[in-house]
């Protein structure tokens, strides 16, 4: 019977650790089809015309978002937008525009990317002429003010400025914007053209 004790006990851990495996492999195979199950899902939910405001404590409007169609995937945590448009107010004026063929919003709206021939255009004040920006790709993240690519980009600035490079950064706060490599400015003087015609 002294004998038989050891061989019962290995036997015993044996069928517990055989169960304990059985049991992790159903749980991971179960785990991995919710997951399969979510990617080849549908969205949440679709919405048609989608259009939202984001207000300043005071109630002012701080920026618009617009849609042709959004594609809630909770899942993912993003959404997919057909033909976005992004208004920023300052002064409770429309400051600047961005437009592109698709876009996304990741999270809960800390980021927007647009993609797929997007347009930035920044409207005429007294101080300063109207400036487009033109590239294929464009993160937005409002809540801080900052809009970036590591695309190449084409700015033209009214009235004969053109400018390229690979990769930008705009910073609204304070104002600046930074193209990152490869920068070409290209300038026409409009008094030269004026004197030869």
């Amino acid at each position: 019977m002294a004998n038989k004790l050891p061989t019962i006990f290995v036997l015993l851990l044996a069928l517990i650790i055989a169960f304990i495996t059985y049991w992790l492999k159903a749980e991971v195979e179960k785990e991995l089809l919710v997951k399969k199950n979510n990617n080849t899902s549908g969205p949440e939910f679709y919405i048609k015309n989608f259009n939202s405001i984001q207000t300043k404590k005071d109630g002012a409007i701080k920026f618009k978002i617009n849609a042709k169609s959004m594609k809630q995937f909770d899942y993912a945590e993003y959404a997919i937008l057909d033909k976005p448009y992004f208004t920023r107010y300052e002064n409770s004026k429309p400051y600047s525009y961005i437009k592109g063929n698709h876009g996304k919003i990741v999270g809960k709206g800390e980021e927007y990317s647009f993609s797929d021939n997007v347009v930035l255009t920044r409207v005429e004040t007294a101080k300063k002429k109207e400036m487009k920006l033109f590239t294929d790709q464009l993160d937005i993240l409002p809540n801080i003010n900052i809009i970036l690519t590591k695309k190449p980009v084409k700015i033209i600035q009214e009235p004969s400025i053109e400018i390229y490079g690979v990769g930008m950064k705009y910073d609204n706060k304070e104002g600046i914007l930074k193209l990152l490599n490869n920068v070409r400015v290209h300038y026409d003087n409009p008094r030269k053209k004026s004197k030869i015609n």
